[in-house]
């Protein structure tokens, strides 16, 4: 039976400063963190946080304090390390958990956990590496997405040992480096976001195929989709939700949701790719673009390299997060996105306006929102916002009660930022937040950031 929150949103409960263990009086910028994936939810959540020299392991304490423990540490000896990823993997014969953590130095180390070992290193890359992401499909499948415009996947199977990259998605997808990829469920298609300001979805073979361990590894040279035309700068975080995508640039303050007309992941995938030879900002294997469903308001998120993180499990509400610079954590609920009905919500306030102050207010009486799935307004279709009145009352307290849960859950306008549901600020610290991580029941959620900051929350 899934677990039952008392609260929807995490609460925080501490935070720690790590410092550099070889350099002690010198802060750690952490740029990354993972809970480790292949445990059952609730079972020893522990997680890893990286950046600089420096790589840990840690375990939240279930005392009242709810600090955290370091239960391993590596140190990367290259003066000029600076890592700013990290994924977990799984050993496929002992089952021992192996951490992948990479940075500019445009190589993948692989450590087991258990041994406290550094066991290979994956090179191949030209340039620094941004994101890392093992495939749903097995542990023994990684990607890296670089500044040298390409992806790499790698086999961790000791069989594929003499030559572990075994596909290469580059050619035409980017003209500029990669800064961030993810998976889809199903394993078989891959998003990536680079400095071209430019979002792609690849279409994945089948991994390991009869090239994988020898010097002719796959090649893809086309996305099944592409787009220059959704975000203003470079795309730094995204990911899938179910088949919606959700992305954010830096300089946007905001995240958007939004899905690729006609594509489907429980349908065969077209075919062929759509070449570069007629320069358009969107192409896709599916015909037609995409379509912006809503977005989020997300102040103060401005740097590069700010990274918002999804939780999703069975049976358990989705909820997105993202930590801006002045400490604060924005939170959105998108099954009350779903659920919400703006008539009835602004009925209720209304009436409990009468009730409690004897002042009838006066709403716009609009009928259910259509769901996320079938939004009609759109950036690669129309140029019509959709823009609808918020509220309108002969009363200013009216107003400003039921505009308030408006702005909070009503997608009918696709280009207004919706409010975040839930915001807790770090108290007695100011850091700028880089990277939000969920443990597997959602029962923990970690932020890390500048200054050697990891905010341990919990629900």
């Amino acid at each position: 039976m899934a677990q039952q929150f008392t609260s929807q949103f995490p609460v925080f409960k501490s935070f720690a400063r790590i410092n550099s263990l070889s350099k002690a009086d010198e802060p750690t910028s952490f740029f990354d963190c993972k809970f480790y994936p292949y445990t059952e939810p609730g079972v020893d959540p522990v997680f890893a946080v990286v950046g600089k020299a420096e790589t840990f392991v840690c375990r939240p304490l279930k005392s009242d304090s709810a600090g955290i423990e370091v239960i391993a540490w590596f140190h990367d000896d290259d003066p000029n390390a600076s890592l700013n990823s990290c994924v977990w993997s799984q050993d496929l014969e002992t089952g021992d958990p192996l951490l992948c953590v990479a940075g500019p130095q445009a190589a993948v180390n692989v450590f087991n956990v258990r041994s406290k070992k550094l066991i290979k290193t994956l090179i191949g890359h030209g340039k620094d590496i941004n994101d890392l992401a093992v495939s749903p499909l097995s542990p023994s499948i990684l990607a890296s997405a670089s500044l040298d415009y390409s992806v790499r996947f790698w086999s961790l199977d000791p069989k594929h040992k003499k030559q572990p990259c075994i596909l290469i998605c580059g050619g035409e997808g980017h003209r500029e480096g990669l800064l961030s990829l993810a998976f889809h469920a199903t394993g078989r298609y891959l998003l990536t976001g680079g400095m071209d300001n430019v979002v792609n979805l690849w279409v994945i073979p089948e991994l390991p195929n009869k090239d994988s361990g020898t010097d002719k590894p796959t090649l893809l040279h086309y996305p099944h989709f592409s787009t220059s035309a959704l975000h203003t700068n470079v795309v730094d975080c995204l990911t899938f939700y179910n088949d919606l995508i959700i992305s954010r640039c830096s300089n946007e303050n905001m995240i958007v949701v939004w899905r690729i007309d006609e594509f489907d992941s429980s349908i065969e995938p077209p075919a062929r790719a759509p070449t570069t030879h007629e320069f358009r900002p969107t192409r896709s294997a599916w015909g037609g673009g995409y379509q912006r469903l809503f977005q989020f308001d997300a102040p103060k998120t401005p740097p590069f390299y700010v990274r918002f993180s999804l939780f999703q499990a069975p049976l358990k509400r989705p909820i997105l997060a993202i930590g801006n610079n002045e400490s604060k954590i924005y939170f959105w609920d998108l099954q009350t996105l779903e659920e919400w009905d703006e008539q009835t919500a602004i009925s209720d306030e209304i009436r409990e306006r009468v009730k409690n102050k004897g002042n009838k207010g006066k709403g716009r009486r609009g009928g259910p929102r259509p769901g996320p799935k079938h939004r009609e307004a759109s950036v690669a279709s129309s140029t019509t916002t959709g823009q609808i009145p918020i509220a309108s009352s002969d009363s200013r307290g009216d107003t400003a009660v039921y505009s308030k849960t408006v702005l909070k859950y009503s997608v009918e306008d696709p280009f207004r930022k919706l409010l975040s549901h839930a915001e807790v600020t770090v108290p007695r610290v100011s850091f700028a937040a880089r990277q939000v991580a969920w443990s597997m029941g959602g029962e923990w959620m970690v932020v890390v950031g500048d200054q050697g900051m990891v905010a341990l929350f919990a629900r």
